[in-house]
């Protein structure tokens, strides 16, 4: 009986040892096509600068006398970053050393800003409600 536990168990070790190599071998498989795809694109892109190159020959002028500056690409990685957010100077000057007296640079209070009173839109054009919906007229007595 403990026999044929231990070699279901050891079976069962061999089918997943098994089953992740099979998954190892298809990931390898996708990363040489890729690799070999990458491959194919820098061959062609060579061999399109070796077809410009004797196209510009052709011409006669002095191209490679030239001094040329290939531009420096400017990737995510090279773009400046955003250093910490200043801090707000009234919360810097009231977390300052005990006894310490605010500057003459601390910031004026701001005045509350007046708010305009809001008048109702007139409207040129009044919408009308038809006969059937309009109350009916108060009499006067």
């Amino acid at each position: 009986m403990l026999l044929n536990k231990k070699e279901v168990m050891y079976k069962q070790l061999v089918e997943k040892l098994y089953d992740r190599c099979q998954r190892i071998q298809a990931e390898n498989e996708r990363c040489v096509m890729r690799v070999n795809g990458i491959k194919k694109i820098v061959r062609r892109r060579n061999h399109d600068v070796e077809l410009l190159k004797r196209r510009l020959d052709k011409h006669g002028d002095n191209w490679r006398s030239v001094p040329m500056v290939a531009p420096h690409p400017k990737g995510k990685t090279e773009q400046k970053r955003r250093g910490p957010k200043p801090k707000n100077k009234q919360a810097a000057d009231e977390t300052g050393a005990p006894g310490s007296e605010p500057g003459p640079n601390t910031p004026a209070a701001r005045k509350p800003r007046k708010q305009k009173a809001k008048q109702p839109p007139i409207n040129p054009n009044p919408v009308i409600a038809p006969p059937h919906l309009q109350p009916p007229p108060q009499l006067l007595t």
